[in-house]
């Protein structure tokens, strides 16, 4: 039974944040999901919210993005506690992100910063556990740093921003880039990034048409990971791939969706970036 107290009310760019959690449920409802996000199935089933107009908004290519990308997110982070078993994973721009829940060693420690109206909803829906905590500021207010001194001292660190960075224009980018590096140096950040050309097709094909207003529309692309060198010199590019280019091709798939898969791997319009600072 859904709790009919929840309710979104969001401004335009935090309701963006319910469109990924959905999808994610999308994918767990099939019989061969992608991700299997569970948890998400299970926050839609409780939030009072109309989300039978995003079936007709975003069709199957679009929705399967989200899905993949949580995928790739969870290999990248399951690696990276393999080898760091009591690390530290900052999680910038959280949202309604159930990563930590997937992903869970059972000594992790796990950091979620978003902003405060975004976090008074994520603490209704999912709150904290017992190793971890929600910050409830703007990535760029970088207070958030001398916030978590004490819990990331002496541990390994990975950042991770899934679906963040595109939002911000590429000064923001290059500041919080610089501040990481300078608190943190030597710690991993893994995040998504887009081509110039899939940022103007996605702002006109989809964002636009489903009726939001400019200031959801994306901003920040990156060709090459190897460019970010240009703002902190010092970062080593760990792994940089195509996003669609790791998951296995299923079989009710259409052959269209297969298809711009191929193109979208090929062209490198959307990728999976790993650095180190």
């Amino acid at each position: 039974m859904k709790d009919q107290d929840l309710k979104i009310d969001l401004g335009v760019v935090q309701e963006t944040l319910v469109i990924p959690l959905w999808a994610r449920a999308k994918d767990a409802e099939k019989s061969n999901p992608i991700v299997n996000d569970i948890y998400a199935r299970d926050i839609i089933a409780r939030i009072d919210y109309d989300f039978s107009r995003f079936e007709t908004r975003y069709m199957e290519n679009h929705q399967l993005v989200w899905p993949i990308r949580a995928y790739n997110f969870d290999n990248c982070v399951r690696e990276f506690l393999v080898n760091n078993s009591n690390a530290v994973v900052v999680n910038i721009g959280a949202g309604l992100d159930t990563t930590f829940q997937r992903v869970d060693n059972g000594s992790v420690l796990w950091i979620n910063i978003d902003l405060p109206d975004v976090v008074a909803l994520r603490q209704k829906l999912i709150p904290d556990s017992e190793r971890e905590i929600t910050i409830a500021k703007s990535v760029f207010d970088f207070t958030w740093i001398k916030n978590i001194a004490q819990q990331t001292e002496d541990r390994s660190i990975l950042f991770m921003a899934a679906g963040v960075l595109c939002y911000f224009e590429a000064s923001e980018v290059e500041a919080l880039f610089r501040k990481l590096a300078d608190a943190y140096p030597s710690a991993h950040v893994f995040f998504d990034a887009m081509s110039r050309f899939t940022v103007w097709v996605s702002n006109r094909a989809v964002l636009r048409k489903s009726g939001m207003d400019s200031s959801a529309l994306l901003k920040w692309h990156l060709k090459k990971a190897s460019r970010l060198r240009r703002w902190v010199d010092s970062i080593k590019v760990v792994e940089e791939y195509p996003m669609f280019s790791r998951v296995l091709i299923k079989e009710d798939w259409s052959k269209k969706l297969i298809r711009d898969i191929k193109i979208a791997s090929r062209l490198r319009l959307y990728n999976m970036v790993h650095v180190q600072l």
